[in-house]
């Protein structure tokens, strides 16, 4: 029989995965749109629209926000598997005290 308090971890563990799944998703924007994130983050990095940037200017851009969305995509990853591991340790400690 768990403890309550097990249970709370695992309720806690389960939660962090997804809220790391929903983080993920929303990270990888970039990664597969450059161009249209560029465009909606142009006027906050040049105060110009998207269309009057130089082609330099466009690229720099896009490189930058699909850099960031990769950094994203490997942050998310290391804590998934964190909390996975932190997962999987409190469960064989959960079923120790139970056996």
């Amino acid at each position: 029989m768990q403890t309550p308090n097990g249970v709370s971890r695992f309720r806690r563990a389960a939660g962090l995965m997804v809220l790391a799944a929903v983080t993920a998703t929303f990270a990888g924007c970039a990664a597969y749109d450059p161009q249209g994130t560029a465009q909606a983050y142009a006027p906050s990095y040049y105060n110009a629209s998207y269309s009057s940037l130089s082609p330099e200017q466009k690229m720099q851009l896009e490189d930058h926000l699909a850099n960031q969305s990769n950094q994203a995509w490997r942050t998310t990853a290391q804590v998934g598997s964190a909390v996975g591991r932190l997962a999987q340790g409190t469960g064989i400690l959960l079923f120790a005290a139970r056996h």
